[in-house]
């Protein structure tokens, strides 16, 4: 590995003033005080050169022991033979550093060491940009880790070609050469540019990883002793990102709470529902809690339809399979989302809390041609599945920013596109809530679902709108479930191909009796 600390992308033109006050900075501490304003900048870049290429001869080093290693017997053969039981405890001890750090230098020692072949030849590293932006002091370990880390869930999945190519755009990134790039990326921003190179580049696009996410989910309480509560959690991505907007816009210094008839135009009736709704409501009584709603049997009719669906059998049930824990964590997503939409809702600058997913044409209709194109959220870059914008295209707190091909904004989801409170209660009153077979959630947990999406040009109007529950709502958005009319006019949700297949047995059944 050859050092080349003269053309690491610092930003600063250095001279030998200043490399000569790095110099006497380092040979006597105590030297900064006598430094110009100007001059500290220069400085600094300098010194991160300098941290750079030490960082390098670390990476290289650290590739030589688990050469050697590798040639062994042992493992970690070299380190146990001066005291260590491993070379990441070894480097945590020399290095004075953490043991996550000292594992981070291992793993970056590993991938960007070229392996010897069986023939003795040596191999191209599994991260060729990565090493060579090392070993020329471009990029700090901090950033090849993250570079290093991000694109860990591609491999196996996309072709080398592709990922060699995202590799290096983002260590382009990392350098800031890019001709977009107004400085080097953070190591928080190459994070969220690998894992946008990932959802780009694996076949299945953002889904599985969005699904891997959905599983972990959950909401645990447990009361102590003393009788104080303490619980966790665990969010998905969309999920975390509205607690966070929410928690930021109650604590903002620059909020406003708007009550009732003091609310802003449009505030009223973009809300879901009445805050109050969420927790009392029943024909407008509040007095009626949600607990004897939820204990209700369920507002759908029961017994077959002029279709043949029937949705007294329980094998036709569509039954909900998320744990306790899951559906709790889902429950306070609907708290957070509907206090956001609420009239009482906190305003940050005149905005009321609100989630932006950001993607172009092409992403929305899920054929992604570039990693800009995969949705992603604004705040953290982290992407998602086309069926999760879909479906926020019925919703309220959450909002579309619809890009061009050269990343120029062409429009911001508005409200106009939703549900009033006037249609939403008339909703409420002919559905009663979801109308999932064997879902009974009520109307005030329910989000109004588009029969045909929004972005293909349904309309929103009460006859072509329906109630369901979060969860079912994502199903619809994944094509798991379809919302149909019967004969007699009225909306059901059936699984794709139920409609077909009970028909077709009442049919058979008919026929039999002949």
């Amino acid at each position: 590995m050859i050092l080349d600390t003269e053309h690491a992308a610092i930003g600063f033109t250095r001279s030998t003033r200043e490399t000569a006050a790095v110099d006497a900075l380092i040979a006597a501490p105590g030297n900064a005080p006598a430094l110009l304003g100007v001059e500290i900048p220069v400085v600094i870049a300098e010194l991160t050169s300098r941290r750079r290429a030490l960082d390098a001869a670390l990476v290289e080093v650290a590739g030589e022991i688990i050469r050697r290693d590798d040639e062994g017997s042992t493992r970690d053969e070299l380190a146990r033979s001066v005291g260590f039981a491993s070379l990441a405890e070894m480097l945590q001890q020399l290095l004075g550093v953490t043991f996550a750090e000292a594992g981070a230098l291992v793993r970056l020692a590993e991938a960007t060491r070229g392996p010897m072949s069986l023939t003795g030849e040596q191999l191209e590293p599994a991260h060729p940009a990565v090493a060579k932006a090392i070993s020329a002091a471009q990029i700090s370990l901090a950033q090849a880790s993250a570079i290093v880390k991000g694109l860990k869930p591609a491999n196996g999945r996309a072709e080398r070609a592709h990922l060699d190519a995202a590799e290096a755009e983002l260590v382009d990134s990392a350098r800031g050469v890019n001709p977009e790039d107004l400085a080097p990326a953070t190591p928080e921003l190459l994070r969220m540019q690998a894992a946008q190179w990932v959802a780009f580049l694996d076949p299945d696009g953002a889904e599985p990883l969005a699904e891997r996410a959905a599983r972990k989910r959950g909401f645990w309480l447990r009361e102590r002793s003393d009788g104080t509560v303490t619980g966790r959690f665990v969010a998905t991505p969309e999920q975390g990102d509205l607690l966070r907007k929410v928690c930021e816009t109650l604590t903002s210094p620059r909020r406003k709470v708007y009550f009732g008839e003091a609310a802003p135009e449009g505030g009223a009736d973009a809300s879901a529902v009445d805050a109050a709704g969420l927790i009392t409501h029943r024909e407008g009584d509040p007095n009626y809690p949600l607990a004897s709603r939820l204990a209700e049997p369920a507002c759908n009719e029961a017994g077959p339809d002029p279709a043949g669906i029937d949705f007294s059998h329980p094998d036709e049930q569509i039954v909900d399979p998320r744990t306790p824990a899951q559906q709790r964590m889902d429950a306070v997503e609907l708290v957070f989302a509907r206090f956001a939409e609420s009239a009482d809702a906190p305003r940050a600058g005149g905005e009321a809390p609100t989630v932006v997913i950001t993607t172009t044409t092409a992403g929305l209709n899920d054929q992604a041609e570039r990693p800009a194109d995969v949705p992603h959220l604004e705040r953290t870059g982290t992407p998602v599945p086309p069926s999760l914008v879909a479906k926020t295209l019925c919703d309220g707190f959450v909002q579309v920013a619809l890009l061009g091909s050269n990343g120029e904004p062409l429009r911001l989801g508005r409200r106009q596109r939703l549900y009033s409170r006037a249609q939403r209660r008339a909703l409420a009153a002919r559905d009663g809530g979801c109308i999932t077979p064997g879902c009974w959630k009520p109307s005030g947990m329910c989000e109004a679902h588009h029969t045909t999406p929004w972005v293909e040009g349904g309309v929103t109007n009460v006859d072509e709108g329906v109630l369901l529950c979060s969860f079912h709502h994502h199903l619809a958005h994944k094509d798991q479930l379809e919302v149909v009319r019967d004969r007699a006019g009225r909306w059901r949700v059936v699984r794709p191909g139920w409609q077909y297949r009970l028909v077709r047995r009442r049919s058979l059944r008919g026929a039999a009796r002949q």
